[in-house]
Parts: C-alpha cells; sequence; structure tokens
C-alpha cells in the first residue's frame, strides 16, 4: 500500500508556525497534522451518505448473538400456607432466572450500487514529492486509492473516536450524544442491564409478584455525525503545461466528487481487505460502551409472614450481590 503525502503550496503563515521560511521554498508535503484533516474530510464525505450501516428493528435482528439479558426473580409463595407455623425455608421455592432476549440490530448492511471511479491518468491525481527520482510526480489511481480511500477507512476502524470515524456506529449508554445521532430516532433501547429490585419485596407482601426488575443500563446504537471538516490545504495538480494548480476545497469539484463516491464504494464493496464490517464479541477493535448482563448472587432472602389466625406464609426473595454474567461487545473491523 503506497500511501503518498500530497504537496501544498506552503505559505508564510504556516511557514511560521512550524518555524522555517517560506522563502525559496513555497512547495511542501502535508504534515501529519494537516493530513489528518484531509482524511476527516473524506470521512466527512462518507457520514453524509454511508454504505454500510447497522439498523435498529423490532425484534429478529440479524446482527448475532442474540443478547441475553438475565436476572433473578421471587420464588413462588409456599402453598398451602402453614395453620400453625410459617413453611419451613427448604419447602419455600428458590428465587429463579428471567432471560430477555434482545435481537435489534440488523445489519451489516450494503449498498452495492456504486462502481469505482475510472482512471483519470496523470493530471486527474495530486502531486507528491518522489524522494527516489528527486522529483514531484502525479499520483498513480493506486496511489490514489491508498492514499485518500484505504487510508481513510484505516482511520474509520478504529477504537478511539473522532472525526476521523465519522459515518460509523457505536453504543452508547445515552440517547443524546454530541457529535452522534441515535440510529432509530425514537430513542429505542437495543440492550437493557436489569436486575431483581431488592427493595421492591418485603415479607408484608408476601404473595409478593414474583418479577419485580429495575433497569440498571440502557444501550443505545449511535452513528458519528461530525460537522463538516475542510482539509486545512488546497491540493495540487499538474496541468498540460507542467504546472501546478491548486483545486478548491469544494465537494462538488470534480475531484471530491470522486473521492466521495470511491469512499463509498470501497468501504461497501472492497476486496482487498478494507470492506467495513460490525459484528458483536467477534473479531476487530470495541467500539463504545461494552453492554453487560449482571445478575444478583444470593440463594435467596427467607422471610415469612403471620397474616392472621391460621394463616401463616413464607417465600423466598432475590438477594445477594450483583455479578457480570455476560458481556456484549460491539466491534468494527475490515473485511
Amino acid at each position: 500500500m503506497a500511501v503518498r503525502r500530497p504537496l501544498f503550496f506552503l505559505r508564510q503563515d504556516f511557514a511560521d508556525s512550524i518555524g522555517i521560511s517560506a522563502a525559496g521554498n513555497n512547495v511542501t508535503s502535508q504534515p501529519d497534522s494537516t493530513w489528518q484533516t484531509q482524511l476527516a474530510h473524506v470521512a466527512y464525505l462518507y457520514s453524509t451518505a454511508p454504505t454500510v450501516t447497522v439498523s435498529v428493528v423490532s425484534d429478529s435482528g440479524t446482527l448475532s448473538p442474540t443478547m441475553a439479558d438475565t436476572r433473578l426473580q421471587a420464588g413462588a409463595e409456599f402453598t398451602p400456607r402453614g395453620t400453625s407455623s410459617a413453611p419451613a425455608e427448604t419447602d419455600t421455592a428458590e428465587p429463579s432466572t428471567v432471560t430477555v432476549n434482545h435481537d435489534k440490530l440488523t445489519g451489516p448492511t450494503y449498498d452495492t450500487s456504486l462502481s469505482e471511479s475510472s482512471d483519470q491518468g496523470p493530471l486527474g491525481y495530486p502531486v507528491y514529492f518522489d524522494e527516489d527520482e528527486d522529483c514531484i510526480k502525479s499520483m498513480t489511481h493506486q496511489d490514489y486509492v491508498d492514499t485518500f480511500i484505504y487510508a481513510t477507512l484505516d482511520e474509520m476502524i478504529s477504537s478511539s473516536e473522532s472525526s476521523l470515524t465519522n459515518g460509523t456506529f457505536t453504543i452508547a449508554e445515552s440517547a443524546s450524544v454530541t457529535n452522534y445521532t441515535e440510529v432509530s430516532g425514537s430513542n429505542t433501547v437495543i440492550f437493557s442491564d436489569t436486575r431483581a429490585d431488592t427493595s421492591a419485596y418485603s415479607a408484608a407482601g408476601i404473595p409478593e409478584t414474583l418479577d419485580q426488575p429495575t433497569t440498571i443500563t440502557n444501550y443505545y446504537l449511535q452513528r458519528r455525525s461530525d460537522a463538516r471538516v475542510d482539509p486545512t490545504y488546497n491540493l495540487l495538480f499538474l496541468d498540460e503545461d507542467g504546472n501546478l494548480n491548486e483545486i478548491s476545497k469544494e465537494d462538488d469539484n470534480a475531484f471530491f466528487t470522486r473521492v466521495k463516491n470511491d469512499i463509498r464504494f470501497f468501504a461497501a464493496e472492497d476486496t482487498n481487505g478494507h470492506k467495513l464490517s460490525y459484528n458483536i464479541n467477534g473479531s476487530g477493535n470495541s467500539r463504545g460502551t461494552a453492554m453487560v448482563d449482571t445478575r444478583l448472587d444470593g440463594s435467596g432472602n427467607y422471610q415469612t409472614l403471620a397474616a392472621g389466625l391460621d394463616d401463616y406464609r413464607a417465600q423466598e426473595f432475590p438477594n445477594g450481590s450483583a455479578q457480570t454474567i455476560n458481556t456484549y461487545t460491539f466491534k468494527i473491523t475490515h473485511v
């Protein structure tokens, strides 16, 4: 993969910021700091119309595995009730496990309606400095793909989210997150960790409702949606007379129109290891907050009630400390 660092006209304001003179050296390669804004601009173009998506459905989602939320519920009240004393603990039903499956994620879904842009020839791509040949050259089509498309797709699968991951998906514990758009549009919880609400059970309430949960954490699918990021400097192209010319940063010029098409095409259809994909607990980089299923670990809180003459009751309630049962990690990767 040949990533070329494009050249730009070195103006005195930038030269001053890095401590050099622009005189006699008015063309230079883009440094890391400004090159990152170039890639962030490409990610922004992708984010305006992503071609690899994950969506939220009511059930029967295709993104495996199904995620299980488990919690304890009370054992059933022992019957028949005692006439002279409460039923013994050994006779009462133990708390049991309630399982709620969540399968609300579908994808990844690929838009395969695009085609790769054609080779534009030497005048259609930015220039770079070839150190081996000690000269300024135009990128080839493959150089362009490696430099603008593959390099951006490499940044987009980072576990560290930023403007460089624009248009990709993540998991959050809030429905409203700065620089993100909640995917369902209606604050849909895709996974919920619940536990037995021990404060809801009391001896005086026997027979208590068996399942009395409380929500610990809700999780939501979010898509990164940063505002537009513009390149710091204009790219340079050769013309037919061998002169260097700048192109504007506007999205509707011919070059960035091709970039937008190609980042969208390669994200969905690349066959050389840069196609985007998502999964749960598979390979790749973790995105956002891991979804955790927790459950109380007690063996039962035995309680009794003398409700009246010849009416002695007993029931076991959930108790114990919270333990992690399962962890579901949303991941992004290349395939």
